[in-house]
């Protein structure tokens, strides 16, 4: 589950548990109530409830959870099971405030025994809403929406329209997070209209808070910010600290997407203050994690290392992988600016695996990266390395997501634009029935024109809406992908010049002791100059070939399958020519030219160059054939040996590894085809796309 989906899932759970029809409740009457031996036990035990649930459940759960145990031992002793049952959800209440989700389940099954024992069709429904709360805020999204729906069945039932409005919100928000935002828009709707007409402030509060979570999920942070602060705002009216905590949590992230770091301070601060005072330490996690990011930012390592502190030893104790995972990959950034590069690489270890605990992409990238920069303190080359090309996967599966995201972001666009013309019409045409039933002197056959030509017209806009709207979709889809591309074009070059600068580097230092070590030789008279020579003159080899790469690798004149197909002909006559095996090589290119981005030519490169690498190192052949064809729509080739082949399945190296992976990222198909004493074939076709 994505950062962004685990930021919606506490918005409208706790929400859902609120009788809506409960105003502000004055303390001191209702605990005046619950004293009093006069009054009937059902007043009494209702007003013990209320007391709890609207007086202490959100501003101080410790006595709300007192109150709950008092309310439980007095209903058992007056043998109420209606109250027994109401007891046990107070319980889960408390217990999801304090952010002990499973714990509050537990309580909630209990609820729910007891409410079919009583026959109680209210009660189950509000358990099995909030129960798919939990089940939400947990990442179990499909056995959420079935127990949402069984919810709002029965609500439907009960015509209870407060609870239909909750079940409603909670829908939509799962199907945010599933990705249909339309779906999402129009639930959300349909509940703040009824918690308007209702006037339930608490509804209306998490209606806003899921609206502006909605163009939080579509990078509109102004129109977030003003959804999140009117939320906020009613929250504080209601004394409700835990949807306040909340919503000045993502306050402050909108602000500080929009660069006013000093206000996305405060909010932050006020946020760790409101969480601190009733104990809600999932969210004093990550808002934590978010405050010391921002400090370390301001170059305040001492404060964030301080609360990054905090923050691990608290989600460790609370089993939080994604708050740890955060905690640990600023630790390690705090750590290697201070100058500890081995605590450094530790902590990026333990926050890659809390990453993988917590399945979000975007921390295991940032962990990943966390221990490239560790690594590469070290001078440990080649675990970089390694690390590196994790770094460079993870960012490329983001950035599908991303293009994802963006695509969701136009469509949601589109269907609520078009939402908005047919409500439009819609309210035409409710007019125009009006004004028809008040003027009774038009004839049946003037009405029966009328709304034809408004049905006519809504159609006629609806035609000429939808080709617009697609056409605008269509440019906008294009200039994305053209932007990706040129960025992603620029990644790859900086990041062949920067291995290919670091292999250069390595070769030239050994050049360097070399040559030291052969004028050592060449003084003592002995006999180990030859072999130092030739190591120098591979060495020296190797380095110009590299500094070919990067020359071919970076130009973007060479951005073409002819260029490609000459590149791929001169090493085959180079390696093979150096390794003295008979060989035949074919490079031919059918058709017209055309343009290969960056990534997709050096990873069709380095394959081949696998490919002829082993069969020149490995295979013992007498001859190599080599038949490399492009054409405009396919690149396709074979390196085929008479050597002494290999057991296939019994097991792969790295080099096998790799070069299926990069296939695989291009879409291509990849197949070794060898037996002990046939030789081995490396076939690689891939199909590429339109320009």
């Amino acid at each position: 589950m994505s950062n962004l989906g685990f930021r919606f899932c506490g918005i409208t759970c706790l929400l859902l548990l609120v009788d809506p029809c409960l105003a502000q409740v004055n303390k001191d009457s209702l605990r005046a109530i619950t004293c009093d031996p006069h009054k009937p036990d059902s007043t009494r035990l209702l007003a013990l409830f209320d007391l709890a649930w609207d007086g202490y459940l959100f501003s101080d759960p410790d006595s709300a959870y007192l109150l709950a145990e008092q309310l439980q031992h007095e209903a058992r002793t007056k043998h109420d099971v209606v109250f027994e049952a109401r007891s046990s959800e107070l319980k889960a209440a408390v217990w999801y405030v304090r952010g002990e989700m499973r714990t509050a389940l537990s309580h909630y099954d209990t609820a729910l025994v007891l409410h079919r024992r009583n026959g109680d069709a209210d009660g189950q429904a509000d358990v099995i809403s909030n129960m798919g709360g939990m089940l939400s805020y947990l990442g179990e999204l499909d056995s959420a929406l079935a127990l949402y729906e069984q919810g709002l069945d029965l609500h439907e039932r009960l015509a209870d329209s407060a609870s239909i409005a909750n079940d409603l919100n909670a829908i939509g928000r799962v199907q945010m997070l599933r990705g249909d935002h339309g779906k999402a828009v129009d639930l959300y709707q349909q509940s703040l209209y009824i918690q308007e007409t209702l006037g339930n402030k608490r509804g209306i509060c998490t209606s806003l808070a899921n609206l502006g979570g909605l163009y939080l999920n579509q990078s509109d942070w102004n129109e977030a910010l003003g959804y999140y602060r009117r939320a906020a705002a009613m929250a504080e009216e209601l004394d409700d600290q835990h949807q306040l905590g909340t919503q000045l949590e993502e306050i402050g992230s909108c602000l500080k997407e929009m660069g006013d770091t000093t206000g996305s301070m405060q909010a932050y601060r006020r946020s760790e203050t409101i969480r601190l005072a009733i104990d809600d330490r999932h969210g004093l996690v990550n808002v934590r994690n978010r405050l010391a990011s921002l400090l370390l930012e301001q170059l305040r390592p001492n404060e964030a290392r301080t609360l990054f502190d905090q923050s691990m030893a608290m989600a460790r104790a609370e089993d939080l992988p994604y708050g740890l995972g955060n905690a640990l990959v600023g630790l390690s950034t705090v750590l290697l600016r201070e100058g500890e590069p081995v605590r450094a690489l530790a902590m990026a270890v333990a926050a890659d695996s809390a990453a993988v605990r917590a399945e979000e992409l975007n921390l295991q990238r940032d962990a990943a990266a966390a221990r490239y920069a560790a690594l590469k303190v070290l001078g440990r080359w080649q675990e970089a390395l390694a690390v590196h090309e994790q770094v460079v996967l993870l960012n490329d599966s983001i950035l599908r997501e991303e293009n994802q995201r963006d695509l969701l972001r136009s469509g949601f666009k589109y269907t609520y634009e078009r939402a908005a013309e047919t409500d439009s019409l819609r309210h035409v045409a409710e007019r125009t029935r009006t004004e028809a039933k008040h003027r009774e002197q038009r004839t049946w056959l003037l009405a029966l024109l009328a709304v034809a030509a408004i049905l006519g017209t809504a159609a006629w806009l609806r035609m000429r809406y939808t080709a617009r709207a697609k056409r605008a979709i269509e440019e906008a889809q294009e200039r994305l992908l053209e932007s990706e591309r040129a960025r992603e074009a620029s990644e790859v070059r900086t990041c062949i010049a920067r291995d290919v600068h670091d292999q250069l580097g390595s070769d030239l230092t050994k050049l360097v002791l070399l040559s030291t070590e052969a004028r050592e030789v060449a003084h003592s008279g002995t006999n180990g100059l030859p072999d130092i020579t030739n190591d120098i003159e591979r060495i020296a080899g190797e380095a110009n070939r590299s500094l070919g790469d990067i020359v071919w690798a970076i130009d973007p004149h060479h951005d073409s399958l002819t260029s490609l197909t000459e590149r791929v002909r001169a090493h085959c006559d180079r390696m093979l020519k150096w390794s003295k095996v008979e060989h035949t090589v074919e490079c031919a290119h059918e058709g017209p030219d055309r343009s290969l981005d960056p990534a997709t030519k050096r990873d069709i490169y380095l394959i081949l160059r696998e490919a002829l690498n082993n069969a020149i190192k490995y295979a013992n052949a007498q001859h190599i054939h080599v038949k490399f064809h492009t054409s405009a729509t396919r690149v396709r080739f074979e390196v085929k040996d008479d050597g002494v082949g290999m057991e296939v399945n019994a097991g792969q190296g790295h080099g096998l590894r790799n070069m299926r992976a990069r296939a695989e990222r291009i879409g291509g198909e990849f197949n070794v085809v060898s037996a002990i004493g046939a030789g081995t074939r490396v076939d690689f076709a891939a199909s590429l796309p339109a320009e």
